[in-house]
């Protein structure tokens, strides 16, 4: 069996950029005063990108950390385009 192994160091404001994409400085500090890890910040951003999300309008059931940086991404895009990019 094996084992998988995360990484469970901070995301850093570069990685955090490079999943979410051009969002502004402000954004950038509030996520990282949560001190997310890069799963925690990529488990928030696919969620708000769901369809799920968008068509059902679903609750998100990710907890901790990721919740967090979930509930400031989608304060500041709530509507995203079918690109997934905000609109």
């Amino acid at each position: 069996m094996r084992n998988i192994k995360t990484d469970s160091r901070y995301a850093s404001a570069s990685e955090i950029r490079e999943i979410i994409g051009p969002f502004e400085g402000e954004v950038i500090a509030r996520i990282l005063e949560i001190e997310p890890t890069l799963e925690d910040v990529q488990r928030a951003y696919r969620w708000l990108r769901s369809d799920e999300h968008l068509l059902r309008n679903l609750e998100s059931n990710l907890g901790g950390k990721a919740e967090e940086v979930f509930e400031i991404l989608d304060d500041e895009f709530p509507d995203f385009d079918s690109s997934g990019h905000p609109g």
